[in-house]
């Protein structure tokens, strides 16, 4: 459980961070081409599918032990 507790944080703070560096970057979405919003809803959809298997996996894990 402990691990658990530890984890969450560190996690959160490492997505927050990556997020600032990243967004730091990023043109707004009207200045955008055409390729670069289809390469940027792309990139979020595949980031969204990655965080709900994350939650499938803390939630599995969690419950099991």
């Amino acid at each position: 459980m402990s691990d658990f507790v530890i984890g969450i944080p560190i996690g959160i703070a490492i997505g927050l961070i990556l997020g600032f560096i990243i967004g730091k970057k990023q043109k707004p979405w009207s200045e955008l081409t055409e390729e670069e919003k289809k390469i940027l809803k792309i990139s979020v959809g595949i980031g969204i599918v990655i965080l709900l298997i994350g939650v499938i996996v803390f939630l599995w894990l969690f419950f099991t032990y």
